[in-house]
């Protein structure tokens, strides 16, 4: 079943609310839409279908890797502060390594986050204004942590994809080949999916088959037309 909730009307983000807060979107006549939703429940596959549609993606976990290639600032404020164990042979990082650091220190999570999470943003910022210069219309962030790092307050609408616990945990296991502990571990470091749901302003439920998801993810994808219309009157 396809939720809407509290859309403003024309579904736009009117500025980049940070301490720079330069780029508007309304300027640019760009959508830009964050996509979300807890680990396992299907964000990459509802990306694709909304890039197959025409929309334009931006993939935080690709921004986090490509600033922490070897030799860039990231890079080394990581393996200063980490040390060089969590270090391939070819110089870039173990990210299962550093995950395993941080994973359950709250204060070495908190450092690498102060490292990573501004220059992705800064890095995002960058794709999106290059994205509107090329003539994109709708542009989808894809971001797991999006309302944890309070990234919903300068996208909308957000899209929120959800599955039951039990379907998630099992592609965890299946997938990911995680414990039932490191399971709990890493759920309980997120944001707990109701509370996501209070914030969201679609709802893809993923339980279903892949068909049952296309037509969700169609459904949206007409609405934010529909709505793109609009804007333009």
């Amino acid at each position: 079943m396809l939720t809407t909730l509290r859309l403003s009307k024309g579904g736009r983000g009117v500025e980049w609310v940070d301490s720079n807060c330069y780029l508007l979107f309304a300027i640019c006549a760009v959508t830009v839409i964050g996509l979300t939703g807890g680990i396992a429940t299907g964000k990459s596959t509802v990306a694709a279908m909304l890039q197959q549609l025409g929309a334009r993606i931006i993939d935080a976990d690709a921004l986090a890797r490509e600033i922490v290639e070897p030799g860039k600032e990231a890079w080394q404020e990581i393996v200063s502060a980490f040390g060089r164990e969590i270090l391939r042979a070819d110089q870039s990082i173990d990210r299962e390594k550093l995950r395993k650091q941080v994973f359950e220190d709250q204060q070495a999570r908190k450092r690498l986050e102060s490292i990573t999470h501004p220059r992705i943003r800064t890095l995002a910022q960058q794709r999106i204004q290059q994205l509107a210069a090329e003539g994109a219309e709708i542009i989808v962030y894809v971001a797991p942590l999006l309302f944890e790092n309070q990234a919903h307050l300068w996208l909308r609408p957000v899209i929120l994809v959800a599955c039951d616990l039990a379907k998630q945990k099992r592609r965890l296991r299946d997938r990911d080949k995680l414990t039932e502990g490191q399971i709990r571990q890493h759920l309980k470091a997120q944001m707990s999916l109701a509370e996501k749901r209070k914030l969201a302003d679609f709802i893809i439920e993923n339980n279903g088959s892949v068909e049952e998801l296309k037509k969700q993810v169609q459904e949206v994808w007409e609405e934010l037309r529909r709505l793109k219309i609009e804007d333009r009157r």
